[in-house]
């Protein structure tokens, strides 16, 4: 397998990728809708490409790295895009959160022109991907998943293959559905705490040290929601897409969702506010306003 990756995509997640895979030594072409996100990853080593088609006709594995469904049939579809213009026996590496039916079609459409696809999307946010260790869940063949492993090395630190085409994005939401549930729930116990009259420093010290702790508040929300810092490290409304993909492949599943389902209502409340291009632990205001009472914030030596 040749070495040209193209890179569609080179946004938060995106250019901490791109990064890394031209630290590995793989020549790297770069598209985005956004000039100054394709300036900003040249400026590391790619080579921009200006159109779709052109960055195709370059690569023998592409990796997409996309908002929602919509913006990756977009990129993939139609005579401007990716699979129209690759060549037979090229990859197509999605690491964007879609549905599994997405990925699904996206898989069939590339098997039709000789284009082999998987599903990779990816977990560890910002810092996973600025270290190269994010966790990679894989759908679709397994050799597949051998023939481009150096490229998903050069980005992850655990490869999963968790079965065929949609079934790497399927692994994925129910990773979301846990962050958002997790979420609401350590906001909402803290709430409770603090309505009885106790400090937060002396909550989240017992809690990090008891069963009631989790990664979300230890690694997240400590930093984030407690801290007073919004600033995105994974925007709201990135959090409630994936949050609501999670339902609805659910429902077709006929699988109940429960809490997802009233976390759900929570993120859509903060959008409603305005909150959703803030960090997804934004959810909190809206809980503090629910309950009539602020979290406060962590003393900065907890």
């Amino acid at each position: 397998m040749s070495r040209n990756v193209g890179f569609v995509g080179v946004g938060i997640m995106g250019q901490r990728m791109c990064r890394n895979l031209l630290k590995a030594g793989f020549p790297v072409w770069a598209y985005d809708l956004n000039p100054a996100a394709v300036q900003a990853v040249a400026a590391l080593g790619a080579t921009p490409a200006p159109d779709l088609p052109t960055l195709a006709r370059q690569a023998d594995v592409v990796v997409t790295s996309l908002p929602d469904p919509a913006a990756l049939l977009a990129v993939t579809d139609g005579p401007h895009g990716l699979l129209a213009h690759l060549k037979p026996g090229a990859y197509l590496c999605d690491t964007s959160t879609v549905d599994p039916g997405t990925s699904r079609k996206v898989y069939e459409a590339a098997r039709a022109r000789g284009i082999r696809a998987l599903d990779c999307p990816v977990s560890g946010g910002p810092p996973g991907a600025e270290a190269g260790i994010l966790t990679i869940m894989v759908g679709g063949e397994a050799a597949d998943l051998e023939a481009v492993r150096p490229v998903l090395e050069a980005i992850g630190r655990k490869i999963i293959h968790c079965g065929g085409a949609g079934a790497g994005e399927a692994a994925k939401l129910v990773n979301q559905a846990l962050v958002a549930a997790h979420t609401v729930a350590a906001v909402e116990a803290l709430l409770v705490g603090r309505k009885l009259g106790l400090d937060l420093d002396t909550l989240v010290s017992i809690l990090r040290s008891s069963s009631g702790c989790s990664w979300i508040l230890e690694n997240h929300l400590r930093i984030k929601a407690l801290a007073g810092n919004y600033e995105p490290g994974f925007a709201l409304d990135l959090m409630f897409k994936d949050l609501n993909l999670f339902l609805q492949t659910a429902t077709q599943a006929k699988a109940p969702a429960l809490m997802a389902a009233a976390a759900l209502q929570l993120y859509n409340a903060a959008r409603a506010a305005g909150s959703g291009k803030l960090d997804q632990t934004v959810v909190a205001r809206e809980m503090e306003r629910l309950a009539g009472i602020a979290l406060g914030a962590l003393n900065p030596e907890q």
